[in-house]
């Protein structure tokens, strides 16, 4: 082959291998939670509290309608278990661990008060 096939050979596959590796999606590190506000009565917020050994971490997600779900991202181990604490629109509050020994990475929770 000559010079110029080589290039363009090794070009061509490049782009191949760039484009095919676009639609793999990347490995998910830690955990996708779904909360899933199956009440009548909207939650205010939801603070999550996480870590391990050597970090420790807080996410705070807002108003969920009743009926709407929420995902949230952590960057957290499957199975380490984490505190869930929901404030209500009604003033109430929920307070819980959650997750602790379940090793799945895109868990649901449906919580709600009607």
């Amino acid at each position: 082959m000559t010079r110029n096939k080589w290039i363009l050979m090794i070009v061509v596959s490049f782009f191949i291998g760039w484009g095919t590796s676009r639609w793999i999606p990347a490995p998910l590190e830690g955990m996708a939670v779904t909360f899933s506000n199956t009440g009548q009565i909207q939650m205010q917020s939801i603070q999550l509290e996480f870590g391990n050994a050597d970090s420790q971490s807080n996410l705070l997600a807002l108003r969920i309608e009743p009926g709407q779900t929420r995902t949230l991202l952590l960057n957290h181990q499957p199975g380490l278990g984490f505190n869930v604490r929901i404030q209500y629109a009604d003033g109430s509050t929920q307070e819980f661990c959650a997750l602790r020994g379940d090793d799945r990475t895109h868990p649901t929770i449906a919580l709600g008060k009607s």
